[in-house]
This record gives structure tokens, C-alpha cells and sequence, in this order.
């Protein structure tokens, strides 16, 4: 038998990104087993890893122009 976890997604109470630990209840996924039961979260301890700004990628036309010289090097 094979337990199955999400390959992406949040969980529905605290919103954190699911893993290993992720738990499937009525339908809806959970970020643990405690969290699904409606205990404290214990992913609420730990800060997120990767601040919610690096995950977005800006679009190149928000940086400022490059001169001549710098494009030339960067190839």
C-alpha cells in the first residue's frame, strides 16, 4: 500500500505550503495530523524559509537598463 501526499498546495487552516506530513481529511488537505484535528499548528513555531517576496519573480522590465558594456561582458 502506498500513502499518497500532495505535490503542491496549502494546507486549508494555516496556509502553509504542504509536505511529507500532510494529512488528507473529508477531501481537504492539512498541514499535519494535529493541525487537521484543530490543535495548535506546529508549523506556527518556525518562520517561513524563503521570505514571501523571493517567491515572486520580477519581470526584467523592472530592473534598470544595462549600458553597452555591461551587456557585452555578461555574455
Amino acid at each position: 500500500m502506498t500513502d499518497r501526499v500532495p505535490a503542491s498546495g496549502s494546507c486549508v487552516r494555516c496556509q502553509r505550503s504542504l509536505g511529507l506530513a500532510a494529512a488528507k481529511v473529508d477531501g481537504q488537505w492539512y498541514g499535519s495530523a494535529t493541525c487537521a484535528e484543530g490543535g495548535a499548528c506546529p508549523f506556527d513555531r518556525y518562520a517561513p524559509a524563503v521570505p514571501e517576496v523571493a517567491l515572486y519573480s520580477r519581470p526584467r522590465r523592472f530592473f534598470r537598463a544595462r549600458g553597452p558594456r555591461e551587456l557585452k561582458r555578461g555574455s
